[in-house]
């Protein structure tokens, strides 16, 4: 039986109604020891303002008792290599909110692949999609992107880049940052039966690292 409590540390009430199933079954054994705290670079505020929700089925790489999202974004546009300078992305469901400074690159054929990556200088959030200003001919010479491609943040702006970090796994159960939140913490699930419709993006890279989980369209 698994007995784990993880949460936000803050001190704050609200009502919440319905429920909306997200995992079909989690092995006994299949949840990290311990969980982790969710890694902060800059200010826990900063990166986790009030109101945040970090999804179920999040992309995670637990290690040290630190949990690291892998941000995922679904294009919802055709991204035009030579001429467009705005890639759009699906607002719903995202793992982590888009910034100005963050670094995205189009998720690689493997978790080893290397590739172009970009600062995202602008975001604006219109008719349920987040506008990520990028430039021209962003993620490389010719590159376009076409609807239902997935972008992942990176460790660097630039070429040769690699993807932001290797999911170990997938978040276990939603996250909300409240009032007052100054930590987070959250438990990683390496070994279930997950519907993947209603997660972030999961790029093909990344269902190939986690063999265990079984990605279940409803």
């Amino acid at each position: 039986m698994n007995t784990d409590n993880y949460g936000v540390y803050g001190s704050e009430t609200k009502e919440f109604g319905g429920t909306f199933p997200v995992w079909k079954n989690i092995d006994n054994e299949g949840i990290e020891d311990n969980g982790g705290t969710f890694k902060v670079i800059s200010s826990f505020a900063t990166e986790y303002p009030t109101g945040t929700i970090i999804p179920t089925g999040a992309p995670v790489n637990l290690s040290g008792g630190i949990l690291t999202i892998l941000p995922t974004y679904e294009v919802t546009d055709i991204y035009a290599a030579t001429v467009a300078t705005v890639v759009k992305v699906k607002a719903a469901g995202v793992a982590k909110v888009p910034v100005a400074g963050n670094i995205v690159m189009l998720a690689p054929a493997t978790v080893g692949t290397t590739g172009t990556a970009i600062a995202v200088s602008a975001v604006a959030l219109a008719d349920g999609k987040y506008e990520l200003t990028v430039g021209a001919a962003a993620f490389g010479s010719g590159v376009a992107l076409a609807v239902g491609d997935i972008l992942v943040g990176a460790t660097a702006a630039g070429s040769g880049k690699s993807i932001l970090t290797v999911p170990t796994g997938l978040l276990r159960r939603e996250v909300y940052i409240g009032a007052g939140a100054t930590v987070a913490t959250g438990a990683s699930v390496f070994h279930g039966n997950i519907l993947v419709d209603r997660i972030p993006p999961i790029p093909a890279c990344v269902k190939s690292v986690l063999t265990m989980i079984k990605f279940t369209p409803e």
